[in-house]
């Protein structure tokens, strides 16, 4: 207590020797007398000045009003705003032309402007500060004001002369600023000016027991140590619905973070609960930032992401605005990829999914972060679910190219079309795949992964024409026999012959019976009988599948060149051919499966 005792005294002193030095309000400002305006019965005295003020100025009039009718207008904006109501006395005062008023009007005028600008939001204040120093009567508007721009050392130090010119404020007036006053003296620790401005509370039916009563009592509690006091008093201010009570909610929450009474997701579910209390203000602003911070370390992605939102409507700096959306790129991708791990339940991925994409998928790197959700669909086997999540990835990204968000990725458009080929030929869907290939083939010809996966979809699609058509390169050996082996089921014999061979060139190896028996017929169907002795000639040494060395035997003893073949016995031999193949086809498959 001493020591509190000896702060005391040290800040009295401190204030006595810095007092403010003010000018001279006669040559600037008019006598500030609002008190009696206040008193007044606002109707009866706006009708009275009404009746004048129309019968001197005559309907129609568009000249600005006259000196007598001026006076009048100056009476009614100062009734006005002696009751608090601002935007009134505001479009009152516009209407008069100050330059024609004589000195002491526009003394008058000057004065109930600027108590009407130190009454502003705080965006405004500061140019208004600069015009009112030394303004002996506004002390008290002066010291509200540099409290609402938390600019507390000079608030502080304004103090003791706040409270000497109250009295010439109105009831509504102070009503108005008392809550900064006493907030400014409890942040300078001046509890002499404290205990006087909170008396005051109680001449005002708007302030007994108001929130912002209770949130300052409880902010006195708090800087004291009470801190069950503070409690008790931020319960019961935050039962209101004003900006106090919004605070009060806050303060609620971290002083339970601070004392470790309120775990991490009671903290954010109260702040979400909060957030639909109070908005369009610093305070709500506040209530966001705490909102993000807690949500991201407590990993509620939907909540984090809302309160960033909030805060990106409101930033006004590129800076800032950018790193925001830093924050939020952040969140997506620990979001995605908790999806993608099975962190989270697949159903809660996918409504939560939803939702943010609402707002977020135009932000740049949005499609490369969601891209895992399609991919996790489709390992699971949802793959039409895949299909389309991966094809309006793809739309979200071309789309906000032509919107000017960004420029789309080429490399990400690519693996997005891939996808959802891939997942539609999982879902046997090898029509729509080809849709989705033909145009990428035309827009990345040469590709490897879009022509391997257009021959597979080609293939079990059955389009041979096209098939037959596709010109490929670097296929690897599976493709490249899926593609002959489809050319060849669908009767298209020159392409198939021609597919077949380039698979002999290509990969001599692993060129087997069953390739040389296509091969073989392919080339009687053409006519082309060169190959037909190629193949028979190279047949024993190609496999050991059973039924190779017969077939060869068979195609080797006959003593007729291929060219002088009777049609009926070539087409027997060859139906002979796909007999042993189908045969061998299935010794090898019951092989590989053992």
């Amino acid at each position: 207590m001493e020591m509190i005792r000896l702060g005391q005294i040290t800040f009295a002193s401190f204030l006595l020797l810095t007092s403010p030095v003010f000018g001279q309000d006669s040559a600037v400002f008019a006598p500030l007398d609002l008190s009696s305006a206040g008193e007044r019965d606002l109707l009866v005295e706006r009708q009275a000045l009404m009746a004048r003020l129309v019968a001197r100025v005559p309907s129609g009039e568009e000249e600005p009003p006259s000196e007598a009718a001026a006076q009048l207008y100056l009476d009614l904006a100062e009734l006005h705003l002696a009751q608090m109501l601002r935007r009134e006395a505001a479009g009152l005062l516009s209407v008069i032309a100050v330059e024609d008023l004589s000195p002491e009007a526009q003394r008058r005028h000057r004065t109930l402007q600027m108590v009407l600008d130190l009454l502003s939001e705080r965006d405004e204040l500061s140019a208004v500060l600069s015009r009112s120093i030394g303004w002996e009567q506004g002390q008290a508007l002066r010291t509200a004001a540099f409290a609402r721009l938390d600019r507390h050392a000079e608030a502080a130090r304004l103090l003791p002369f706040a409270i000497q010119t109250l009295d010439a404020l109105s009831p509504a007036i102070r009503a108005a600023i008392l809550p900064d006053l006493l907030e400014a003296a409890l942040f300078a620790e001046a509890w002499p000016e404290a205990k006087v401005l909170a008396t005051r509370f109680a001449d005002h039916a708007e302030l007994r027991d108001s929130p912002a009563y209770r949130f300052l009592l409880a902010h006195a509690a708090e800087l004291s140590g009470d801190l069950l006091s503070a409690f008790d008093g931020y319960m019961r201010a935050a039962e209101g619905r004003d900006a106090h009570a919004q605070r009060a909610r806050l303060a609620l929450v971290l002083l339970g973070r601070r004392t470790e009474t309120l775990s991490l997701a009671e903290a954010v579910e109260t702040l979400k609960a909060a957030r639909w209390a109070w908005s369009g203000d610093e305070v709500a602003t506040e209530v966001a930032q705490y909102l993000a911070d807690y949500s991201v370390e407590h990993g509620d992605t939907r909540a984090a992401l809302w309160a960033l939102d909030l805060l990106l409507t409101e930033a006004t700096d590129p800076d800032e605005a950018e790193a925001l959306r830093d924050r939020a790129r952040d969140v997506l991708e620990a979001f995605y990829e908790a999806g993608a791990t099975g962190e989270i339940a697949l159903g809660t991925y996918l409504e939560d999914h939803a939702v943010i994409s609402l707002r977020w998928r135009f932000l740049d790197g949005f499609a490369e972060r969601a891209a895992v959700l399609p991919q996790t669909l489709l390992d699971t086997g949802m793959t039409a679910l895949a299909a389309r999540e991966f094809r309006t990835l793809r739309d979200v990204e071309e789309a906000s190219g032509e919107f000017g968000q960004s420029i789309p990725d080429r490399a990400m458009l690519l693996q997005l079309s891939l996808g959802e080929a891939h997942a539609l030929l999982a879902g046997g869907q090898a029509g729509a795949a080809v849709d989705v290939l033909i145009p990428l083939s035309a827009r990345h010809g040469g590709d490897g992964d879009v022509e391997r996966l257009l021959v597979e979809a080609l293939s079990q699609a059955g389009r041979s024409d096209e098939l037959a058509d596709l010109r490929v390169r670097g296929l690897d050996f599976d493709l490249q026999r899926r593609r002959a082996t489809t050319l060849y089921e669908n009767a298209k014999w020159a392409p198939a012959h021609e597919a077949l061979l380039e698979l002999w060139d290509s990969y001599p190896g692993q060129f087997g019976f069953s390739d040389a028996s296509r091969l073989i017929r392919a080339a009687h169907e053409v006519g082309n009988t060169d190959t037909v002795s190629r193949v028979a000639t190279a047949f024993p040494s190609l496999s050991d599948l059973p039924g190779w060395s017969e077939l060869a035997v068979t195609l080797k003893d006959s003593r007729t060149t291929p060219t002088e073949l009777d049609t009926k016995l070539m087409r027997s031999s060859i139906e002979n051919a796909d007999r042993v193949l189908n045969a061998v086809t299935e010794i090898t498959d019951s092989m590989n499966r053992e």
